[in-house]
């Protein structure tokens, strides 16, 4: 879907139906196909251990990638007689993380890094007496190769309906038929999408004018201090003392009651997100001498893989109720005392 039309994103592009200049598609290519060196050189390395893939993944978040592998390494005279050396390149751009016996479920610790060759060395005579076990590397993916790999989307303005408003979101693997000839397997977990909803408008018909105005006097008169307008100032401070007999919430006070109506913790009442996708961080976009934040962005997140190589949905914001909420806070704030018609 084009953000800029506001239309949703439909059907799965090839490399040739993509908008993805030669260059890029170039690039992608070979930077895939790096990586796919690197694991078939791994994969070398590991071959006397009959290695099986069990898993390949990438998180879409961090740009971190983790690769499984189950080995058969041979217990007892057969481990004598066989290469009783592991050793694993760290120029292939995965570390080794971790290396769990299957049959007792602990982790074999028994390892040596060889600086001037670069790789790790297990010294097989000193592995448990077992034959199945399970090796864990952990790397990087670009940024570049990972935005090429998912193509991830939100509309920029919500479709309105019944005080409901609606933001579409598409995740979705790029080219699934050709990274297929990279990898059998391919799992992106924490595919993310930002959707930034507008709020600033709805505070300020919730803020009562008399608070407007306290916090326009209080803008006005902070300005007249600094530039050293004697008679200006005065006449600001006399109009801001009246004021503060009317509205006894204090900027601050109102700023850290505007936080709270902005925070991820209360903002998550009003939303509800379709599966796939589940809620990331929520947290209001900030500018430093702005008191009500512009929008709040709110993450959403899915995971991708063969099975699953689409996701799309919609974020709804429940906009009606979160009106009515905030305005109830704020005149509760303001006008403690106040008896407030029932809506």
């Amino acid at each position: 879907m084009d953000s800029e039309n506001n239309k949703p994103y439909t059907g799965e592009r090839t490399l040739t139906q993509s908008k993805m200049d030669p260059t890029k598609a170039l690039s992608v290519v070979r930077e895939s196909v790096t990586i796919t060196e690197q694991l078939a050189e791994l994969a070398e390395c590991l071959r006397p251990y009959k290695p099986e893939v069990k898993k390949f993944r990438i998180d879409y978040l961090d740009r971190s990638s983790e690769i499984k592998y189950f080995l058969e390494i041979p217990a007892g005279i057969r481990r004598k007689i066989h290469r009783n050396r592991l050793e694993v390149p760290a120029r292939i751009g995965f570390r080794i993380y971790e290396l769990l016996d299957l049959d007792t479920g602990n982790i074999v610790s028994q390892f040596n890094y060889d600086t001037a060759e670069s790789k790790w060395i297990f010294d097989l005579n000193t592995f448990p007496n077992s034959e199945r076990y399970l090796l864990t590397l952990k790397g990087n993916v670009s940024t570049n190769l990972l935005n090429r790999i998912a193509d991830v989307k939100a509309a920029a303005n919500p479709s309105r309906d019944n005080g409901i408003d609606k933001y579409w979101i598409h995740s979705a693997l790029k080219d699934v038929s050709i990274l297929k000839r990279w990898w059998d397997e391919l799992d992106v977990e924490r595919v993310n999408a930002d959707v930034r909803v507008g709020v600033q408008r709805y505070f300020t018909s919730a803020i009562p004018s008399q608070v407007r105005e306290r916090l326009d006097v209080g803008r006005k008169l902070m300005d007249a201090i600094a530039r050293g307008d004697r008679n200006l100032e005065q006449r600001l401070k006399t109009k801001y003392r009246s004021l503060q007999k009317i509205v006894k919430t204090s900027p601050v006070e109102l700023y850290e009651l505007i936080s709270t109506l902005v925070s991820g913790g209360f903002f998550v009442n009003y939303l509800k997100v379709d599966d796939p996708f589940v809620f990331g961080a929520i947290e209001p976009l900030r500018q430093l001498t702005v008191i009500i934040p512009e929008k709040v962005k709110v993450s959403v997140q899915t995971d991708l893989n063969f099975n699953q190589p689409a996701a799309r949905g919609n974020l709804s914001f429940q906009r009606t109720k979160y009106i009515e909420d905030i305005t109830d806070n704020i005149e509760k704030a303001v006008f403690p005392k106040k008896k407030r018609k029932k809506r």
